[in-house]
């Protein structure tokens, strides 16, 4: 098997390893998701319609991020290309809808039951800014891509924690909640710089990049949500 492997090029190695990562990733999304998507398909009428775009456009992201890297393994480039364009113009739609879908969660008392509004806030705003920062480096990266499939992979880390906050006992974990959702985000670009290692014998900047960003995005949860800012606008949107 060794032998075997050894026949095959690096960069078939390495594009079989990115789809393998989208793949999980897209994993990870269903199996949070597909429960509470189920729950609404049956009682549409008591899910507001916002949501459900706000999940159609996040899922439609989510699949085609596997394509990208399915195109990206086997051909064709031309229109792993063109379909990058599309996926842009879906990010810029998840943005003021995970925005509207964030607001309007406080306004009708959707938040998840572990948060409170001003963490729940804090933590899609942060997501929401590492995801839109990552996304933009990887599209200006687009033509280095050794660059933009890392950062690509570390975006999509970014914006995956509500999924892990939905496979996890969150009320069982208490104020280390939000610790082990970033933990299992950080899972993900581990494998990636773990997979560097094994195949070029380093990590690639990419990665130090991405991961400062989701830890960031992690620990600066609980700061951001005892701002004024956040708080007033808690207050507002509750009340």
């Amino acid at each position: 098997m060794d032998a075997a492997a050894s026949t095959v090029p690096a960069s078939v190695r390495e594009n079989g390893f990115y789809l393998g990562m989208s793949v999980a990733i897209a994993a990870t999304v269903i199996g949070g998701f597909g429960s509470y998507a189920l729950r609404g398909m049956v009682d549409v009428a008591r899910v507001p319609f916002w949501v459900h775009v706000h999940g159609a456009v996040f899922v439609g992201w989510t699949l085609l991020f596997v394509m990208q890297n399915a195109f990206a393994h086997r051909g064709p480039m031309a229109l792993h290309r063109r379909m990058g364009w599309v996926a842009v113009g879906l990010a810029t739609a998840m943005v003021p809808l995970g925005i509207l879908t964030m607001s309007m969660a406080v306004v009708l008392d959707r938040v998840p039951p572990f948060f409170t509004p001003p963490i729940f806030l804090a933590l899609s705003l942060l997501e929401l800014l590492v995801f839109a920062a990552l996304l933009t480096g990887a599209i200006r990266m687009r033509r280095r891509t050794e660059w933009h499939r890392r950062l690509m992979l570390c975006a999509m880390v970014a914006i995956i924690g509500p999924a892990f906050g939905r496979i996890l006992p969150m009320p069982l974990l208490g104020p280390w909640g939000g610790l082990a959702v970033m933990s299992g985000q950080m899972l993900f670009v581990a494998a990636g710089m773990v997979h560097d290692l094994a195949m070029r014998g380093r990590v690639h900047p990419a990665y130090a990049v991405g991961a400062a960003a989701i830890l960031v995005e992690g620990l600066a949860v609980p700061v951001l949500a005892a701002t004024r800012p956040v708080l007033w606008l808690a207050s507002a949107l509750a009340g």
